[in-house]
């Protein structure tokens, strides 16, 4: 069977959502919410592409046939100005569909405030709580998720638990720091227009040389590389721009043998 041009591009699709989905999963990022997301840019882009209708309007239906969407969920992203819709919880990581209904199922909440639970028991119940929202995940595998986030802390008996008062914190910035310059590559290498160069260069050194040596040696590199631009600009024909935007990522690997 001969290949498509679109299943042509899975392996390396594939390996830029391997390197996106650990970054993703700390930010509880799940698939049927990135599937969501995905949905709205995908229309975003095919509104560009396809021709307006002579009163200004995107083409839906030729919208649906670029996406494979149906037209009435192109209609109503359109129409919501390719605005994602806040995450139900059947888009949250299991753990957090289990903390999101002990904050707000009547079974399980007094006076407004989340019950403490006995772990195990008749309902309402730790365990009662993961079979009604968790699927078949097993109520240890969501306790010690929820502990690990310190969402929950759980008596010495172990025998209860209680949604904590306070929360972690943003222990996510690494996360969304490397996110946010992921984002910002990918969004002006794609560019072809904007830009001159793509190029990856690896450097090899010796672990015995001292980071600060390393370093000096990349950014002579790195220098010898900005140095050649104005060559590069002078054989277009497109008015010439005043500012580049440069990308570093110095990363330790070790060497392969």
């Amino acid at each position: 069977m001969r290949r498509t041009r679109g299943h042509s591009a899975d392996a390396d699709l594939a390996s830029l959502f391997d390197a996106l989905a650990p970054i993703l999963i700390p930010l509880d990022i799940t698939p049927s919410r990135l599937a969501q997301i995905a949905r709205a840019s995908f229309v975003k882009a095919s509104a560009k592409q396809a021709k307006m209708k002579s009163n200004g309007r995107p083409h839906l239906a030729k919208i649906a046939a670029l996406t494979g969407l149906s037209r009435s969920e192109v209609k109503r992203l359109v129409a919501s100005g390719y605005k994602t819709e806040d995450p139900s919880s059947e888009h949250l990581p299991r753990a957090l569909r289990v903390l999101n209904a002990w904050r707000h199922s009547s079974s399980y909440t007094s006076r407004g405030k989340p019950r403490q639970l006995k772990i195990l028991g008749q309902p309402p119940s730790f365990d009662a709580l993961c079979k009604d929202y968790s699927g078949d995940i097993p109520y240890t595998v969501i306790l010690d998720e929820l502990e690990r986030r310190q969402s929950v802390v759980v008596s010495k008996r172990r025998n209860k638990v209680v949604v904590a008062t306070s929360g972690a914190g943003n222990r996510t910035s690494r996360e969304r720091a490397a996110l946010m310059f992921a984002t910002a590559f990918l969004r002006d290498a794609l560019r072809d227009e904007l830009v001159l160069v793509r190029r990856k260069q690896r450097i090899a050194s010796s672990g015995r040389l001292s980071d600060s040596y390393v370093e000096t040696a990349i950014a002579s590199r790195l220098t010898d590389l900005l140095d050649q631009l104005p060559e590069l600009f002078v054989s277009r024909k497109l008015p010439k721009r005043n500012v580049v935007t440069v990308f570093t990522l110095v990363s330790k690997n070790k060497l392969e043998k």
